[in-house]
């Protein structure tokens, strides 16, 4: 029911393809801040207002799915090999997004903040919350036709004198649905170089370990890393393994910002997937992609059917968006405070937040053995009109 609605609310819209404002000066005292800070982590740091890009980290969640058809096609192959490739090349491709951001970061939402996504054309849809504030931890759930995902974003970020790592500690679950094949894999951790001089760069590091627990199924995806004279070339090689084999039975080469293809043979390779080029302007807009650009659109539209929750209606990340950065820090400063004093008010009558769309479970696939999955009924309210009354979380703006 909400594809059929929103296919008819958008009609012919055609997705924005720049910001309504170039990107804001982003020259700050970064290294002073993290010098202050080695070996602590980042995400209880404040950072200047100028450090963000206009998404938040739920958006940036939901911007990972942007290649999720290969998720679609994958559900459609009889083979289970020819499976794990596409699925493999989708976890490949929710890293190149990375690849020209190193310069900044997403907004943190706010305890209770909601995002949404919604593709007619492909029957993807996607929501995602911030469940927990301190650790700070966001929850999605994305399904369509042949797949559906879950995943949190548990984990931590340290800098350690010249660059930042950034660590996840949740798996990502994906289930195809035809043949009912799990997958979890854990995201690769990354290192931000370049932090004392040069150009800030991104590389991930070590392997990451795909895992099909219906067939028994395996691909272990290696990353080859910088040397400290040396680029990586961003070069990556996944082995794939059927069943309890130990033997390779497929190898895909590539780049995981840009191409992975499958070495069928010494003479003849295939691609599994290539990633879309940036707009001519991307440089102008936080190098967004395509898929990006559209996340903080607001259409007037579809607006009435979202929760007062969704980011698409936080005030002060409209703002630095629209280039109102002085604003923007003003709203951003009085949306925290409200938000501390919230805590303050709960902490008093002795009372815990609760998530809305998730709940945490037992989860013997992620490091933590804890993991947040969807509790359901979030589409439902959205098509009756009946979402929860709502925390203010924008102060009454």
């Amino acid at each position: 029911a909400t594809l059929e609605q929103v296919r008819k609310q958008i009609g012919k819209y055609e997705p924005r393809t720049e910001l309504p404002a170039e990107a804001c000066k982003g020259n700050v005292g970064l290294l002073s801040i993290l010098r202050k800070n080695v070996g602590k982590d980042l995400s209880s740091i404040a950072m200047p207002l100028v450090m963000n890009e206009p998404i938040n980290a739920l958006q940036a969640l939901c911007e990972e799915m942007a290649y999720n058809t290969l998720l679609q096609k994958a559900d459609a192959l009889d083979d289970s090999l020819d499976r794990m490739m596409h699925v493999a090349a989708f976890a490949i491709s929710t890293l190149s997004i990375k690849k020209y951001r190193a310069e900044r970061k997403p907004f943190n939402p706010l305890l209770g903040e909601t995002y949404e996504m919604v593709e007619p054309l492909t029957g993807f849809r996607f929501v995602s919350e911030k469940v927990s504030h301190h650790p700070a931890v966001m929850a999605c759930y994305a399904d369509a036709p042949g797949f559906c995902l879950w995943q949190d974003s548990s984990g931590k970020s340290k800098f350690w004198g010249k660059s930042i790592e950034l660590v996840q500690t949740s798996n990502v679950h994906v289930k195809l649905l035809a043949n009912d094949d799990h997958f979890t894999y854990c995201k690769p951790s990354a290192l931000i170089r370049g932090l004392i001089s040069g150009d800030r760069t991104v590389d991930f590091t070590g392997e990451m370990t795909i895992t099909n627990h219906t067939t028994g199924d395996r691909c272990d995806v290696v990353f080859k890393e910088a040397g400290m004279f040396t680029s990586s070339n961003d070069a990556v090689e996944c082995r794939i393994y059927r069943g309890g084999s130990r033997s390779v039975e497929r190898v895909l080469r590539g780049s995981w910002s840009s191409q992975l293809s499958y070495e069928k043979s010494p003479t003849h390779s295939e691609t599994v997937w290539t990633a879309v080029s940036l707009p001519p302007t991307a440089d102008l807009y936080y190098n967004f992609g395509y898929f990006t650009m559209r996340l903080n659109e607001l259409l007037p539209s579809t607006a009435p059917d979202m929760p007062r929750t969704d980011t698409r209606f936080r005030p002060d990340q409209r703002a630095y968006e629209e280039g109102r950065v002085d604003e923007a820090e003003v709203l951003k400063n009085e949306l925290e405070e409200a938000q501390r004093a919230r805590k303050r008010e709960r902490d008093e009558a002795g009372s815990e937040w609760t998530p809305q769309w998730f709940v945490e479970k037992d989860d013997k696939d992620s490091s933590s053995g804890r993991a947040w999955t969807y509790s359901g009924g979030y589409w439902d309210a959205r098509a009756k009109h009946a979402f929860p009354e709502p925390v203010d979380l924008w102060n009454g703006h």
